[in-house]
């Protein structure tokens, strides 16, 4: 939810990270005041929401049938129902995650331990927009963290988490671990996006941009652009700015505390949108939502784009069937069955884009662009 997330998810399975956008339906209002930055507990006024369907929007709808993907699915989904195992199950995930972090040299205490010496509590204030509203499902536990990305420890290690999880992502067989391969990743998408748009971009906005490492992505290949960042965790987004901080600090490099469905920023004035890993930890509902915005927020012939893991890869495919590999998998990513179910490039199209073109940016993920009509 990177995007709106720190995302943690199970690398050696080819899964991924990003912080998550959702749609601001929901009052769910943060009091910086309440929460410890030591150990988040944050007030929240929350009305109820409908949950998010599971079916396909083409009519096929995967639970009806009998496939050996379904029925593994439908089994992983009732563990996950019971509340002790999902417990489990996020813990263990996240351990691993940060066992990989000290294999690959990036080991997590020292890091966090500096971070922790940061009067945070300033850079809340200084980012937080309090008319922002959480949707519920954004306010539940999340990636292995009680409060999602709502809380200071999933915003100290979202970069952490970025490098361990992505760590053998162009090793199918899992045989070498790369600490550069989140940048790697990051980079290839970068390389088979620029060919496919039709201009050079001089203004973007980067939806779910987390603690920023996708916005400063973007400033590097097109240095001479306005590029900002927006995401709708206010802890992701005081890390940002701290960060920008200890960069080279760039006017060119904003960030907003906002949702990806409303953010408030002017109506076609953008020439490209990008969305990098965000998709597959939001419901369909606010992905269809997002598009809507990204198309009013593009000019004319201005670009959408996507980096997201690929329904169609053949690993991603075996993971599914495979219950064990999936039960891991469901314990950081409770969207990805809606994600993978979901004809995304239709309904790009249908909201007035032209058909969306894509290719891949590694054995598992794949790069989606499409022009504003």
């Amino acid at each position: 939810m990177v995007g709106s997330r720190c995302v943690l998810a199970m690398s050696g399975l080819g899964l991924d990270l990003c912080s998550p956008i959702r749609n601001p339906t929901i009052s769910a209002h943060l009091d910086s005041s309440s929460c410890n930055t030591r150990n988040v507990s944050c007030k929240y006024s929350v009305a109820p929401q409908k949950q998010p369907s599971n079916t396909v929007d083409d009519g096929k709808n995967e639970s009806s049938g009998f496939s050996p993907m379904s029925i593994g699915s439908a089994a992983v989904n009732a563990l996950f129902s019971y509340e002790p195992f999902f417990k489990f199950a996020a813990g263990q995930a996240r351990s691993m995650i940060i066992e990989r972090g000290t294999e690959i040299g990036h080991p997590w205490a020292p890091e966090l331990a500096k971070l922790r010496t940061h009067d945070w509590s300033e850079e809340l204030k200084k980012a937080q927009n309090k008319q922002v509203e959480y949707p519920s499902y954004y306010l539940k536990p999340f990636h292995a963290y009680e409060y999602g990305n709502l809380s200071w420890d999933a915003a100290w290690e979202v970069e952490l988490a970025a490098k361990s999880v992505h760590a053998n992502i162009f090793d199918p067989e899992k045989q070498k671990l790369d600490p550069n391969g989140d940048a790697e990743l990051r980079n290839s998408y970068h390389r088979t996006m620029v060919p496919m748009l039709k201009t050079t971009p001089h203004a973007i906005v980067d939806l779910g941009c987390a603690t920023g490492l996708s916005t400063y992505g973007l400033h590097e290949v097109f240095p001479n652009a306005l590029t900002v960042g927006v995401d709708l965790s206010p802890y992701f987004i005081s890390v940002a700015n701290f960060r920008q901080k200890q960069r080279s600090p760039s006017k060119s490099v904003q960030f907003l505390h906002g949702a990806a469905e409303y953010t408030g920023l002017p109506s076609g004035a953008y020439d490209l949108v990008s969305l990098c890993l965000v998709c597959h930890e939001l419901p369909r509902t606010a992905t269809k939502q997002i598009i809507e915005e990204a198309h009013r927020l593009l000019k004319p012939g201005g670009a959408l784009a996507i980096m997201e893991m690929n329904p169609y890869s053949p690993l991603l495919q075996k993971m599914v069937t495979n219950i064990f590999a999936f039960t891991a998998f469901k314990a950081t990513e409770p969207y990805f069955d809606d994600y993978r179910t979901f004809g995304i490039e239709r309904a790009i199209e249908e909201r007035g884009f032209s058909f969306p073109t894509q290719t891949e940016c590694s054995p598992r993920h794949r790069t989606i662009v499409a022009h504003k009509k």
